[in-house]
C-alpha cells in the first residue's frame, strides 16, 4: 500500500468515525453548542464538508480555488464563520447528504492526483 493509499484510508476511517456520530442524531441535537464559541455540530460538519469543498475545488478548478482565496482575503474574520453558517442553515439530512459526498469525492480527488 502506497503512503498516499494509507492516508486517504485514515482519512476515509476519520470520516466514516464521525460520521457514525452524527448519523444518527435528531434535528435537535444538530443544534448542540461545541466548544467553538458559536458553533453547533451543524456548524462543523457544515464546515467539514465546506473544507472539503474546497479542497476538490483547488485541485479541479484552481481559477475559481483562487477567486475563493480572494474572497476570503476581503473579509478573512468572517469568511470561514459565514460558511459553515450557510451549511448549519440547511436541513440536517441535506447537510449530512452533502457531506458525505464530498467526503467520497475529495477521496477519489485526491486518489487521482499524481504522487
Amino acid at each position: 500500500m502506497s503512503e498516499t493509499e494509507a492516508l486517504l484510508g485514515d482519512l476515509r476511517a476519520e470520516g466514516d468515525e464521525l460520521d457514525g456520530l452524527v448519523a444518527g442524531l435528531g434535528g435537535a441535537a444538530w443544534r448542540t453548542a461545541t466548544p467553538a464559541p458559536g458553533w453547533t455540530i451543524a456548524h462543523q460538519i457544515a464546515h467539514l464538508a465546506w473544507t472539503d469543498e474546497r479542497a476538490v475545488q483547488a485541485a479541479e478548478d484552481p481559477q475559481g480555488f483562487a477567486d475563493e482565496v480572494r474572497r476570503a482575503w476581503a473579509a478573512p474574520d468572517a469568511f470561514v464563520d459565514e460558511g459553515a453558517e450557510r451549511g448549519a442553515a440547511e436541513p440536517p439530512e441535506v447537510l449530512l447528504r452533502r457531506w458525505r459526498e464530498g467526503r467520497e469525492r475529495l477521496r477519489r480527488t485526491l486518489a487521482a492526483q499524481p504522487s
